[in-house]
This record gives C-alpha cells, sequence and structure tokens, in this order.
C-alpha cells in the first residue's frame, strides 16, 4: 500500500485535472448519538475522493440514493405511503481550494453550510497505521468538541474524513475526546473518478453555519417540526413515530 501510495506522490499530482482524483480513501465511522446508551452505535462507510486540490466526501449509498436514476428497493410505511428508506448517512462535504461545504440532514431536509477552518496543534506522539509513520493532531472545533487526528506526511495531501483537513498529509483515524465518535481509513487506492458535490436537489442552501445549529436544535426538541409530521409505520401495521421521536429527541453526540 505504501509503494502506491509514493507512485500517487510521484505521478498522480502531475497528471490529475483538478477535477479528477489521484486517490480514494474508505472510511468506517462510529458515532454513540446517546452517550448514555453507549450500546446503541451506529455505523457506517463513507468514501474521500481527493487531489491535493479538491475533495468529496460522502456516502456511496447515499450517492446512488440521490442519483436521479436510482429506483428504491427498500422502502418504509408512513402515512404519506411508501417512501425510499434513508441511508445510515446522508451527510457530505465538497472541499475545493480554500472553500469547505459541508451538507448535514436535518429531518427530511438537508442543510448545506460553509464550514470554518480548523486551528490544528501537533502532538508528540508517533505510531504506525497501514504501514505509514503517523502523527497525532488536536483541535478544538467551533462547536467546541475536541478531536484528535492522525495524519502521515507520507501521504502529502492536507485532507482527511469530514471537516477534518488541513493538516500537512492525509489523515487516517479521527476520533473525540470521550471517544463517542471515531473515524477509521479501511483502505486506500489509486482512483482517477471526477470529485464533486453530491447533488441533493432539494437541499437548503444556509446563510451560516449557526442557522443549521438552530434548526438542528429545534428538530430535537419537536421532530414534526422538520419530517413534516409524518407518521412511521412497521411491516405489520404498528405505528412507530414515537419510537423515532424518541429516539431523535436523545441524540447528543453531533459529528459537526
Amino acid at each position: 500500500m505504501k509503494i502506491i501510495a509514493s507512485t500517487f506522490l510521484v505521478f498522480g499530482f502531475m497528471t490529475a485535472s483538478a477535477q479528477n482524483a489521484v486517490m480514494e480513501i474508505n472510511y468506517e465511522t462510529k458515532i454513540i448519538q446517546d452517550s448514555i446508551n453507549k450500546n446503541q452505535i451506529n455505523i457506517y462507510t463513507s468514501t474521500l475522493l481527493c487531489n491535493t486540490l479538491e475533495s468529496s466526501y460522502y456516502s456511496r449509498e447515499a450517492k446512488a440514493f440521490y442519483s436521479r436514476n436510482s429506483k428504491a428497493t427498500n422502502t418504509i410505511s408512513t402515512n404519506y405511503g411508501a417512501i425510499a428508506k434513508y441511508p445510515k448517512s446522508v451527510g457530505s462535504v465538497y472541499k475545493s481550494r480554500n472553500s469547505l461545504s459541508v451538507s448535514m440532514p436535518v429531518g427530511r431536509y438537508i442543510f448545506t453550510y460553509e464550514e470554518p477552518d480548523l486551528t490544528w496543534e501537533i502532538l508528540n506522539e508517533i505510531k504506525d497505521i497501514k504501514g505509514f509513520k503517523s502523527r497525532l493532531a488536536k483541535t478544538t472545533t467551533d462547536t467546541g468538541q475536541t478531536f484528535y487526528a492522525w495524519f502521515t506526511d507520507d501521504i502529502a495531501i492536507p485532507d482527511g474524513p469530514f471537516r477534518f483537513k488541513g493538516l500537512s498529509g492525509l489523515v487516517l483515524e479521527v476520533y473525540n475526546k470521550n471517544r463517542t465518535i471515531e473515524i477509521y481509513a479501511t483502505g486506500i487506492k489509486k482512483s482517477e473518478e471526477i470529485i464533486e458535490p453530491l447533488n441533493y436537489t432539494a437541499d437548503i442552501k444556509t446563510k451560516s453555519k449557526k442557522q443549521f445549529l438552530e434548526a438542528r436544535k429545534t428538530y430535537q426538541e419537536n421532530p414534526a417540526v422538520y419530517n413534516g409530521n409524518m407518521r412511521v409505520f412497521d411491516e405489520h401495521g404498528n405505528e412507530r413515530t414515537k419510537n423515532m421521536t424518541d429516539r431523535v429527541k436523545s441524540m447528543n453526540t453531533f459529528l459537526d
């Protein structure tokens, strides 16, 4: 793997256009969304397509879901009839030079906003990850969360999963202070895929991240506001709306 990565560094950056990736990194994310109930873990996979200037981070499942040519194979029963079942993760991040655009769900809606840069502190710890010499860095986000990231200068791309970018090398692992959020690189390979933002077709473009945070807070307090008073039923016709509402209200861990 290290030989392949070195090849990217020597040849890939020289030949790829600004719209094409030179690398694909797959990540697994684990989130305990209710820190009181640590047995319930949300696990999903995401893909980072990147070169030195641009990147796109999303789940393949979400990209297929929002594709205009896709046909829903899994549905859920609601008072509006059967609707397509949402992927485990629908959020995405698109980076273009110095601009970082994040799209995150609030109920049935997608909010898109500009994410502020992170300021990193390089720590002394060093370890090997997948054959790459990696260093540890620390940051505190604009929402007050402390995160740690393992990155490698062996792959000199200042990118990583979600908003964790801006270091001197590729981020391979990320976790928050109390380990309710963990992100790990599971695979690295060469890619020439087009780098482009996920096309939601009807996302809400906010003027600031603050608008997204306020909408999410409102949704937690009253999930019906951003779900159009939708009621959900199981395969036997039993209503499960309260279960969904209780789960939303119990969330206290967020990747933002």
